[in-house]
């Protein structure tokens, strides 16, 4: 398979200024990201090279920058994909810092634990807004010539 986003994209796109600022598994989050796209983008027609990466520079960069905000995405939510598919999606409901509480409504619980889940059974919503503006999903119009 196909991986769309190198280190130094990830770093670009999240504009990281050394190698240090990457995380540990930028590799695994880059290559589950890729497969992301991959199965959200199954139903699109475009033109591959050897390498299975897109000939379209278009679309070979919405597939890198969506494979970025995918990657950050998992990233952020602290979903690793080494794990082997085990997702936690609970969210605390409290935090106290030195005396100091606070509280979530249940609604920003649900909430967040939906994205938690979209993120990583599916596809980042950034990462899906990248790929609709280019035109490259499931519900798009085919064009022929």
């Amino acid at each position: 398979m196909a991986i769309y986003a190198t280190n130094d994209d990830y770093r670009a796109y999240n504009n990281l200024a050394a190698e240090a600022d990457l995380p540990g598994n930028v590799t695994s989050l880059l290559r589950a990201a890729s497969l992301a796209v991959r199965m959200y983008t199954s139903v699109c027609v475009y033109l591959v090279d050897d390498g299975d990466l897109p000939v379209e520079q278009s679309v070979r960069d919405a597939f890198r920058d969506a494979t970025c905000a995918h990657a950050t995405a998992l990233n952020k939510l602290g979903i690793d994909p080494d794990k082997g598919g085990a997702v936690d999606v609970s969210v605390k409901a409290s935090k106290s810092i030195s005396g100091a509480s606070f509280s979530y409504s249940t609604v920003e619980q649900e909430n967040a634990a939906q994205v938690r889940q979209q993120v990583a059974t599916g596809i980042a919503p950034s990462a899906r807004q990248i790929l609709d503006a280019a035109g490259l999903n499931s519900t798009g119009p085919w064009r022929a010539g």
